[in-house]
């Protein structure tokens, strides 16, 4: 099941999605950075004599920072198909710097680095058909 949220921290916004994988276990993505987390579920159920079941209470989230620098995630901006892919991983690049070059539409688009950074992983292969908001580059 997943959730989108909007939330707001000490007068910081934040968009959370929460994808429930498993049992106590879930991704969250917290604007645009991915975490692994898990959360306890204190839902209480009166004893039979009463009959009444109270509602569940939102589950407590435990959220552990990457122990790395922070992580972005370049996402395909449009359906298409991959055309090129200009870098590797290991490959330091500048904000502006084109990544990927991606046929959408009968036009090649350009998908370029958000910010400075080292390429951690390509998620994408050459011809490869992707849709909207897949995972194209991670930077780090």
């Amino acid at each position: 099941m997943i959730n989108k949220f909007k939330i707001t921290i000490d007068d910081n916004d934040f968009e959370v999605t929460v994808n429930e994988t498993e049992h106590n276990k879930a991704k969250v993505e917290v604007n645009g950075i991915s975490y692994d987390v898990r959360y306890e579920n204190k839902s209480t159920v009166a004893s039979p004599l009463t009959r009444k079941v109270a509602g569940p209470v939102a589950p407590q989230v435990q959220v552990q920072q990457p122990t790395t620098t922070t992580q972005t995630t370049i996402k395909s901006p449009l359906p298409g198909t991959i055309s090129s892919i200009n870098v590797k991983v290991g490959d330091e690049v500048k904000r502006g710097d084109t990544l990927i070059v991606m046929e959408a539409m009968k036009m090649e688009n350009n998908i370029m680095a958000s910010s400075n950074g080292q390429v951690k992983a390509i998620h994408v292969t050459v011809g490869q058909s992707v849709s909207q908001d897949d995972p194209l580059v991670d930077l780090g």
